[in-house]
């Protein structure tokens, strides 16, 4: 049986430079509902606009421009799923990797001069310049 989710309500997330990122839950999947499925919305609508109708995973990694997200096609489409990068200073979201990553404990790594390495896998690392 699924659960309800109508009742949830958005909840604190994060906040970069002012912008504060809000999450509610959607759907929980996997195993044993392990893997939760979030709308994110911010205080800022122009970046509203670009999370809108889009689902995504507990991964959130910020940087001083932006922020790496996990995201999901639909809120069933669990494990598949792509890396993004939504910069926040010029209001683009950037597809990096699609994969099949059922890896639900993705970390991001500072390296230099602004590149990143997020590992979606513990064999599987993605770098990438911002």
């Amino acid at each position: 049986m699924k659960q309800n989710y109508s009742s949830e309500k958005y909840q604190f997330l994060s906040e970069i430079n002012s912008i504060s990122f809000e999450r509610k839950l959607v759907n929980e999947t996997a195993f044993d509902g392990i893997v939760k499925i979030y709308s994110l919305k911010t205080n800022f609508e122009n970046i509203n606009q670009k999370l809108d109708g889009h689902f995504f995973g507990d991964f959130f990694y910020s940087t001083e421009k932006g922020v790496f997200l996990r995201k999901f096609d639909n809120k069933d489409s669990w494990p598949t799923s792509t890396l993004i990068y939504l910069d926040l200073i010029n209001l683009t979201l950037t597809e990096i990797n699609r994969n099949n990553s059922s890896w639900n404990i993705w970390e991001g790594k500072k390296l230099e001069n602004g590149k990143y390495s997020i590992e979606i896998s513990p064999k599987e690392n993605i770098e990438f310049q911002t």
